[in-house]
């Protein structure tokens, strides 16, 4: 009976130094990620730069309307996806044009005049100082 206890006393001890390690790796890769994304204002300008990335591709791939070229699209959103880098961008603004898009257009084909103004509302997300004169 002592023999099992001390069997499973150190099996215990080796499975909690093994989850202790990991633990203390995960944390130190967190770590690591959080400051190289900028901390949390930098987290939300990444999370703000990938929707801009899903909403692009998906107006791209499939919902771009024939009276629209597709470079107007990269145009727009190449703008936006500056001005996000260099954080000269209303985050508030750019997920409520973000979420309207996905809201109204994720299941059917948009018209030409409602991406002409999707693509206005998504250049007026950008700070006035931003704009390169």
């Amino acid at each position: 009976m002592a023999n099992t206890n001390k069997k499973l006393s150190g099996c215990y001890r080796r499975v909690l130094t093994f989850l202790l390690a990991v633990v203390a790796v995960s944390l130190i890769a967190g770590g690591v990620l959080y400051r190289r994304v900028g901390g949390p204002e930098g987290g939300r300008y990444w999370m703000a730069e990938r929707a801009l990335n899903g909403v692009e591709k998906h107006l791209k791939s499939k919902n771009r309307p024939d009276g629209i070229s597709e470079d107007q699209v990269i145009t727009a959103f190449a703008n936006v996806r500056e001005a996000t880098q260099q954080r000269k961008v209303n985050l508030t603004s750019l997920y409520r044009v973000l979420k309207s898009y996905q809201t109204e257009f994720h299941t059917t084909k948009p018209s030409t005049p409602e991406v002409q103004t999707f693509l206005i509302e998504l250049e007026r997300t950008i700070l006035k100082d931003a704009i390169k004169e």
